[in-house]
């Protein structure tokens, strides 16, 4: 199996993961804004950075699948 995120997709987590942090964490105003501007304006699909974050999530999620895969090679079937 395998799974590869573009770069489009990996703002759009990225979106929702800070959108999440910003609500939840007890963050000052100040700061809210300033992480939602950074990722406005550095983490744009395309940008150097989005595409090191886009090749980082992409390498993590290959290792966890393979992992997954190893484990279940691993484990006795009769459990």
């Amino acid at each position: 199996m395998r799974l590869e995120l573009e770069q489009e997709e990996s703002v759009e987590l990225l979106s929702l993961i800070v959108d999440r942090i910003t609500q939840e964490a007890k963050l000052a105003t100040k700061d809210r804004a300033t992480v939602k501007r950074w990722r406005s304006e550095q983490m744009k699909a395309g940008s150097d950075a989005m595409k090191e974050l886009t090749d980082k999530i992409n390498a993590d999620l290959e290792r966890a699948l393979q992992t997954k895969a190893k484990s279940a090679v691993q484990r006795a079937d009769w459990r």
